[in-house]
Formats: structure tokens, C-alpha cells, sequence
């Protein structure tokens, strides 16, 4: 009697993405994930296309030409968001709030691109966090994404839920007052933003922070993003987002000393606070000390404060182009 293998894994499809609301998407044309296949409980597969141009995420001055680090952090928060409301049964109505969120690039040449999108695979879980009554607090979520069968990258990414009933009762109480919106702010002008190319940026839509003021060993800028930049804000935010704010971290990486053709192979972030809009958000960032990674890499800390108070902190790791070093192994102390 012949004993039956374990079943082969599901093809994915890549011809369509999936319903955007499932990934918490205003634009069809911001939607990664083409396809979402349940493999177990928790377990997931899903597909998702990688774009040769974006106005956004392949807007970077560096050579050779790579997918981006966000790009795949992207990809996989959709994943995650997608998985969660199609498994866990969460409704689409929940806000998903970024508590943290890590990325580790395992293999930096599975990420250059060919003549067609990339088809990417994404193998994950999403695990629900419940408080002790077993009400849902919010969703972990780890996913290891291959590009042509490569394990290109790792990422982890822990969420808070919350009704759209709660939130808006939770925003108010923490400021004592109702939060502008992003749809409220779009005529107000930034200062004078950070120099395009000295952020490793093409499009001046694409710069996230104002000038930099450099003291010391430290760097400092004000985040100041284009909310009419539909990359970013895709849809109408009372808050600045995880994503713009490593965003930030990476552009303010650059204006302290990281060569603008150096890519990020990984990133570990903390959001500890909403980062508002009507206040001044200030990122201060340090390099590592010069030789603290064998390997080449150069880490950077950049933390957020606003109002007297941290909002969040994340290390980079990066690496310049042509390094022998052909992965991360975690933020460089």
C-alpha cells in the first residue's frame, strides 16, 4: 500500500487583482494581490503583481534598478489585511492600525526585475490577538514572499482592530478633540521640502520631508508629505500612516549620510501613537557608528516626536550597490 504525498500547492493566478476593499484600497490601480488561496485555519497563499513602473514605489534614482523594499512590505500588509477579512471573518469595516511591522530582504537578487511584472508569492498565517474577555484586539501576521521560486523576503506585521464606531471614539478621547482629515488639509501649504535627489527621489510628489537640520551626529526634518499624492494617501487618512512614515525614515536614512544608491534590506518599526496632522512631527536620525556591521551594511535609527512625545521608531539596514553583502540579517546594532 503506497502511502499519498503531501498535495501540491495551489496554482496561483495573476491575471486580475482581488476585490479592493479586501485590501483596504480606494484605487484598482493601488491593488497588489491577485490572487488569495486558504491553505489551512490561519494559513495562506496569494498572489500578487509587482509593476515594472509606479509613480511611487520605482520612483528612486538608485542603479541597478530593484523592487523595492515597500513595494514588498506592501504587498504583504494587502496579503495580510485580505486574509484576515476572508478567514478570521473580520469585517471589512475594521480599521486595521499598524502596531508594528518588520521586513528582512533573505535574497537582493531575486529582486530585479524583467521585461514583464513580477509574479509574486506570498505563503503566510494571520494570527488573531484576543484580549482577555476574547474580544479581537488585532491580527499578526508573518508571510515569506518568492519571486521565480526564490525566497526574496520575510516579513511580520502586528495590527490593532477597531470598529469604525469605536475608532472615531478612541481618536476623540486621546485628543480631546476630532481629527482633521487629510481631504481637510490639501491646500495648506509645507515649507520649503528636502532636496528630490539628495532623498534618492525623481518626482518632487515623492518627498516626505521638509529641509534638514543637521547637529552633530544627528539629522532632523519635519515629515511633510503631499496628501494629494494618491500613492500614499490613496484614500482620506486622519493620521499620518505606517507606510509614509518609514517612508520618512528612509529618505531622512539618505540625508544623513546613506549613498542614494544604497537599498534597504531590512526594517524593524514601532508606532506607539498616531502621528497627527496638525501638529509638527519631527524624525531625528543616526547612522551606526562607522564598521559596527562586518558585512557593509549601515544601520539607522530614526525616531518621531511630536508633541513632546515619541510616536515611533525604526531602524534601517542599508546596504550600497554592488555590496558583497547579499542579505540582512537583521538591523545593524
Amino acid at each position: 500500500m503506497t502511502t499519498a504525498g503531501p498535495e501540491p500547492a495551489p496554482a496561483l493566478t495573476f491575471a486580475r487583482t482581488i476585490d479592493r476593499t479586501l485590501v483596504h484600497r480606494a484605487s484598482v490601480s493601488e491593488v497588489l494581490v491577485t490572487d488569495l488561496v486558504r491553505t489551512g485555519p490561519e494559513d495562506f497563499l496569494a498572489g500578487a503583481q509587482l509593476p515594472i513602473g509606479h509613480p511611487y514605489f520605482s520612483d528612486h534614482v538608485r542603479e541597478p534598478v530593484t523592487y523595492d523594499f515597500l513595494l514588498l512590505l506592501e504587498a504583504a500588509r494587502q496579503a495580510g489585511v485580505a486574509a484576515s477579512h476572508s478567514q478570521l471573518g473580520i469585517s471589512r469595516d475594521t480599521t486595521f492600525l499598524v502596531n508594528n511591522w518588520s521586513i528582512r530582504i533573505e535574497d537582493p537578487q531575486a529582486l530585479t526585475p524583467g521585461d514583464r511584472p513580477g509574479e509574486l508569492e506570498l505563503a503566510g498565517a494571520v494570527t488573531p490577538v484576543t484580549g482577555r474577555n476574547g474580544r479581537l484586539r488585532g491580527v499578526s501576521s508573518s508571510v515569506a514572499l518568492r519571486i521565480a521560486g526564490r525566497e526574496a523576503a520575510r516579513t511580520r506585521i502586528d495590527v490593532g482592530t477597531a470598529n469604525s464606531a469605536d475608532y472615531g471614539k478612541l481618536r476623540f478621547l486621546q485628543r480631546r478633540s476630532t481629527p482633521p482629515l487629510t481631504t481637510d488639509l490639501l491646500d495648506v501649504l509645507r515649507s520649503r521640502p528636502a532636496d528630490t535627489a539628495d532623498v534618492g527621489r525623481r518626482n518632487p510628489a515623492n518627498v516626505v520631508l521638509g529641509e534638514p537640520i543637521h547637529l552633530g551626529d544627528a539629522v532632523s526634518a519635519q515629515v511633510e508629505p503631499l496628501f494629494e499624492n494618491k500613492s500614499l494617501f490613496d484614500h482620506t487618512y486622519d493620521h499620518i500612516p505606517a507606510m509614509v512614515l518609514t517612508e520618512a525614515a528612509r529618505q531622512l536614512g539618505h540625508l544623513a549620510g546613506v549613498p542614494t544608491d544604497a537599498s534597504v534590506t531590512g526594517c524593524t518599526a514601532d508606532f506607539t501613537r498616531f502621528a497627527e496632522l496638525d501638529s509638527p512631527l519631527v524624525a531625528t536620525a543616526r547612522l551606526a557608528p562607522a564598521g559596527a556591521a562586518a558585512d557593509g551594511r549601515t544601520g539607522c535609527v530614526v525616531v518621531f516626536e511630536q508633541d513632546g512625545a515619541e510616536a515611533g521608531r525604526i531602524t534601517l539596514d542599508f546596504v550600497p550597490a554592488h555590496s558583497g553583502a547579499l542579505a540582512a540579517e537583521g538591523p545593524a546594532s
